[in-house]
């Protein structure tokens, strides 16, 4: 039986979250969101996890709900969270059991949609005369050790300028290609 997931996958602040529950909708399956599993089976926020636990442990946390979605699901939209694919089995899992899309954003869009939210672990600078430049620094840094892989994806979108319904229509006219 082919598996017919999609994973989102992309750096925090792509819109995955956001985007993810519509595309779901259109495609008429269940969506689901990585970090709010775990933080459902955890009862601990991600931010506690990996203050707490550690960056490892969350990573462990995340391959095995990543694993459980895939083996429970045969269509599913499947939001990774930013480091996800970071790990060669959990990319060799998403590529044979779906299709990845990237949802590609620019340092500085991801910037404007973040700076605000607090509850990024990994992007944790101190709120000085230079958080802005910091945190810009920060969100560079990572999606440069990140770009290779997220540039792996079956379906790379343009996120920059476009609303989630528009980004919608994009993944969905991508994924129709591939069925062909």
């Amino acid at each position: 039986m082919k598996k017919e997931n999609v994973f989102l996958t992309g750096f925090m602040g792509a819109g995955k979250s956001k985007i993810g529950p519509l595309v779901a909708r259109k495609l008429n399956c269940p969506f689901f969101d990585t970090d709010k599993v775990i933080e459902q089976a955890t009862r601990k926020t991600i931010i506690d996890i990996f203050n707490n636990d550690g960056e490892t442990a969350f990573r462990k946390m995340e391959q095995a709900i990543l694993f459980q979605l895939i083996e429970n699901n045969k269509k599913a939209v499947i939001a990774l969270g930013g480091g996800a694919l970071q790990n060669p089995e959990n990319l060799n899992m998403a590529n044979k059991n779906g299709h990845t899309v990237y949802i590609k954003s620019s340092p500085q869009e991801i910037f404007n949609r973040v700076k605000h939210k607090s509850q990024r672990p990994l992007l944790q600078v101190e709120h000085d005369e230079n958080f802005e430049e910091n945190l810009l620094q920060k969100i560079e840094r990572l999606l440069k050790e990140r770009v290779d892989v997220y540039e792996s994806a079956t379906i790379i979108i343009e996120r920059d300028g476009f609303e989630p319904a528009h980004v919608v229509e994009m993944i969905l006219t991508e994924l129709g290609k591939l069925e062909k």
